[in-house]
């Protein structure tokens, strides 16, 4: 645990990169171009596409393949290996970069705080990503605690204060929540209020449940309760907006906010959105008092590359921000200039877990949209790639669907378009939806290969600079919070 350094990263990341290559166009394809570019035939290897000739063997494929994982398939022998390749560049199998929770609390060799579910105020996700972060940082911040230290918690994207409310109310900790969004602080505060007049009474439900016991229903007071009981003080949790980058000092905004100095920051953020994870990796090089480091990145597509350039953003606002590059951030992978483009970035943060889980298809409006885009080079191929449409809800057609967009858009040519027209094209291109589904899953079981890439490229800008004890922790389980990994570093 610990032991991986600088060399096995390297090669791994190599291994990651080796494998990709052949497929950078096939991972950074837009599904709207599906039909109009005719994905199937340039990006499906030929070995592959062999291997199907009916609507049945698609079906087949898709329930062998993906639904039940069968990687020594006769039928689909081609598939399954490629399959298998992916399947063996998933970090889960990378034993020796991941470190366990366990493996991580024997280290710290602290004392442990009940652990409590605590359901109200948050969705059974975010319950469950906030328990097991809390708790884990506040082992963090106890190994690093001693008679003279002066400990803060640093919520980075702090939101609604799901995070820092825990770790004020149940731990005890001084934490300062920041977020670039005003109204996101002001909400939190508002939520704290009310979770803090509540603590009592749930932390009791919580207890009497890890004993087995059924608490009462809630509604009025029990006349026994306590009233001289007093709830705890949120004087411990203080929020701000700021846009969090290196030039940020955490020292002074602490200082300024608790009116104290502080020689032992735990810089933390769940799921930062975008650069605001490897800016939290540059935060901690850069400020010697920031002493820990515990985070979860997601939206990898809004991350900002070194060496991808002319990328749609759909918030420019938020990306004109940013004036660092989030990827790559170790010297090895920006020597040779690695690039992942923005498709690959967004199909980075896609849950094949969750999809394969759930056993789901993709939604009929990717399937649409693909067909729409037939219609725009037929009508006005001036605008192939050009129309945005982003979520079309209830409809229960395509000509529905189509009629939609063109309301939506206020594209006059698309709304005059003949419904007979449109129902042809969705008999000559009815084969495609099945390709197209098959397509998405295999073109799906890239996300965790480029995942990969995107965390241990984090991880080794940590052990270059020389950080013996930083780890990646598989944290969460993968089907309730798709972007389970957590990026722990501490300063000896």
């Amino acid at each position: 645990m610990g032991s991986v350094g600088v060399a096995e990263l390297r090669r791994s990341l190599d291994g990651l990169l080796t494998y990709l290559e052949p497929h950078w166009d096939f991972v950074n394809c837009h599904m709207v171009n599906y039909l109009t570019d005719d994905h199937w035939q340039h990006f499906v290897p030929e070995p592959l596409r062999l291997e199907l000739n009916t609507a049945k063997d698609l079906n087949q494929a898709i329930d062998t393949l993906f639904w039940r994982s069968n990687r020594q398939s006769q039928q689909f022998p081609a598939f399954a290996s490629f399959l298998a390749a992916g399947d063996h560049l998933r970090l889960e199998n990378y034993e020796k970069l991941l470190t366990t929770v366990e493996q991580l609390e024997q280290q710290l060799a602290t004392s442990t705080h009940t652990q409590l579910s605590i359901k109200e105020f948050m969705s059974a996700k975010k319950c469950h990503e906030v328990e097991l972060t809390a708790a884990l940082i506040d082992k963090l911040v106890q190994s690093k605690s001693t008679p003279n230290s002066t400990s803060f918690i640093v919520d980075a994207g702090d939101g609604k204060g799901y995070l820092s409310s825990r770790l004020a109310l149940q731990y005890g900790h001084r934490v300062l929540g920041i977020d670039a969004n005003t109204t996101n602080t002001e909400n939190a505060l508002s939520r704290n209020r009310k979770l803090q007049r509540a603590w009592n009474g749930l932390t009791e439900r919580a207890e009497l449940q890890s004993q087995g016991i059924i608490p009462a229903r809630r509604g009025k007071k029990s006349n026994q309760q306590d009233a001289s009981i007093i709830p705890p003080s949120l004087e411990n949790y203080k929020t701000t907006s700021r846009f969090i980058t290196t030039e940020l000092n955490l020292s002074d905004l602490l200082t300024e906010h608790f009116d104290q100095q502080s020689n032992n920051i735990c810089l933390t953020g769940l799921h930062t959105c975008g650069n605001l994870a490897s800016t939290c990796l540059q935060v901690f090089h850069a400020q010697d008092n920031c002493r820990i480091l515990c985070n979860v990145g997601c939206c990898y597509h809004l991350l900002r590359e070194h060496f991808s350039q002319q990328e749609f953003f759909g918030n420019k606002a938020l990306m004109d921000q940013q004036v660092d590059c989030g990827f790559p951030l170790s010297c090895y992978l920006q020597e040779r200039k690695v690039r992942l483009g923005r498709n690959a970035r967004m199909l980075a943060a896609q849950s094949i877990e969750r999809t394969l889980a759930a056993k789901e298809l993709p939604n009929i409006t990717l399937y649409y949209r693909a067909l729409l885009e037939l219609l725009v080079c037929r009508h006005a191929p001036h605008l192939k790639n050009e129309l945005q449409v982003g979520k079309v809800k209830k409809f229960d057609s395509f000509p529905e669907y189509v009629k939609k967009c063109a309301d939506k858009l206020n594209v006059p040519w698309l709304a005059t378009v003949e419904e007979e027209e449109l129902l042809l094209l969705l008999e000559k291109h009815e084969i495609d939806r099945q390709y197209l589904e098959l397509f998405y899953l295999l073109r799906m079981s890239f996300a965790p290969v480029l995942e990969s890439v995107i965390l241990l490229d984090r991880l080794l800008y940590l052990k270059e600079l020389g950080y013996e004890h930083s780890y990646l922790i598989d944290l969460f389980d993968a089907v309730i919070s798709p972007r389970h990994y957590a990026i722990v570093a501490i300063k000896q």
